[in-house]
């Protein structure tokens, strides 16, 4: 804890900004309202009931108290969600009962699409530790699933080092991923094998160059196991059913085929209890 000599003032929340000192552990100052705190947290309205003085003293950082006041003063933009510091506010939300915090926490890593439509979670790989480390059950359900289908380059897995994480939930997510590229991976080359059998007008060396014309594909998939990226990058595999749907009967039909089987899939919830 620092010496009141140490003590910085925040220039966002400046002396007599509101009628309460706030000294966070790292020594800044915050000049804040006393009747914000008290509505918004349960633990907050009892400390300073309690408290006859003008000044609350917390363990918390300056990065931390910043962003939860920011938060919770209606006259201040909230900052921006970082995942680098994320821990600490939803750790101060989470000690003080603050429940709008994580609302919010939880509403900036929804991506939706411009229809407002639901379409994943960022940063799902931290968002999925974090929820469950903090008891956000059904939100790290929605981050789980799509840590399963999220490209690899979403996962932030440098960013997990700063977090207390069990490396065995790390290999196993990353086995569950490898189980989905497998199945989409499989698709591909049983369809190969069904439709593209040599004769007079497909000869063997043909097959074997239609096999190695699935690579790009494939190692899209292993980066990103989901229908998304199969469909994105569907235009490098010639024998997609798609295409070929004039030529060979029914091939269409399996292509959507493949669609609904692997979509049911995808946006299924997983349960999140074993891993925490």
């Amino acid at each position: 804890m620092s010496s009141p000599t140490d003590h910085v003032q925040s220039k966002e929340f400046p002396e007599n900004y509101g009628d309460l000192r706030i000294v966070s552990g790292d020594g800044v100052v915050f000049s804040f309202h006393r009747m914000f705190l008290s509505h918004v947290s349960p633990v907050f309205k009892d400390m300073l009931e309690i408290g006859t003085g003008q000044e609350l003293r917390l363990t918390e950082g300056s990065t931390a108290l910043d962003q939860l006041l920011h938060l919770l003063d209606p006259a201040k933009n909230p900052r921006p969600v970082d995942i680098n510091t994320i821990e600490g506010l939803l750790g101060a939300a989470e000690k003080y009962q603050i429940e709008r915090v994580f609302e919010y926490w939880e509403n900036q890593m929804t991506a939706r699409d411009t229809t407002m439509k639901f379409i994943g979670v960022r940063h799902p790989m931290v968002s999925f530790f974090l929820a469950g480390h903090f008891g956000r059950n059904e939100f790290a359900s929605l981050a789980l699933r799509e840590v399963l289908r999220a490209p690899d380059t979403e996962l932030d897995l440098p960013t997990l080092r700063r977090f207390t994480v069990d490396h065995k939930v790390i290999t196993q997510l990353t086995r569950l991923r490898q189980e989905r590229s497998r199945k989409l991976i499989d698709h591909i080359y049983n369809h190969q094998k069904t439709i593209f059998i040599p004769t007079d007008c497909c000869t063997r060396q043909a097959l074997l160059m239609m096999g190695a014309n699935t690579i790009p594909l494939v190692l899209q998939l292993i980066k990103e196991p989901s229908w998304n990226s199969f469909e994105r990058n569907i235009d490098i595999w010639p024998g997609c059913p798609v295409y070929n749907s004039g030529h060979h009967k029914g091939s269409r039909v399996t292509f959507e085929s493949w669609k609904k089987e692997i979509l049911e899939e995808e946006m299924a919830l997983p349960e999140t209890a074993q891993y925490f």
